[in-house]
């Protein structure tokens, strides 16, 4: 599944105001402990979703931070009819703690850090992270790999 992004994360990007290949992205996860569900229309910055569990609870685990996209690009399928958004698969390393990862956000850092999440601008949501089995992950000391779709992170037709 491909993830989706917030409206007017597409209307900066048709201004010419992101460009996922030079910015700093870095991808935060959260947990299932409140039911989230995207909403494309007022889920613009990181502090819209990631709130301390009113909409959204960001993983607890003492082992877990936020990681960083590497290797953005944008291509064109012409074939596909599309623009695609692609990074390499992002890795956080041995989180423990036995929360279930419900999902995780790809963003725009601004500031040099993430202690601004007001104005860190959300590029991709997936509210369904599930493993190869189709299964929520359940963190247990392992490594957990967010594996990005072949079609993309994002794709624009």
């Amino acid at each position: 599944m491909t993830a989706i992004e917030p409206y007017p994360t597409i209307r900066e990007y048709r201004r010419g105001n992101i460009d996922v290949e030079t910015a700093t992205l870095r991808v935060a996860l959260f947990n299932d402990s409140t039911a989230y569900s995207p909403d494309q229309v007022n889920h613009e910055y990181v502090s819209d979703v990631l709130d301390g569990g009113t909409t959204a609870q960001e993983i607890q685990d003492a082992t877990y931070s936020r990681q960083t996209v590497s290797n953005a690009s944008v291509t064109v399928d012409a074939a596909g009819g599309e623009v695609e958004f692609d990074a390499d698969d992002v890795t956080f390393s041995g989180l423990d703690g036995g929360e279930t990862i419900q999902g995780w956000i790809v963003f725009q850092q601004v500031g040099g850090d993430d202690t601004t999440p007001a104005d860190d601008r959300i590029i991709a949501i997936e509210d369904e992270a599930t493993n190869s089995n189709g299964n929520l992950v359940t963190l247990n000391g392992s490594d957990v790999t967010i594996q990005f779709s072949s079609e993309g992170i994002i794709n624009v037709a």
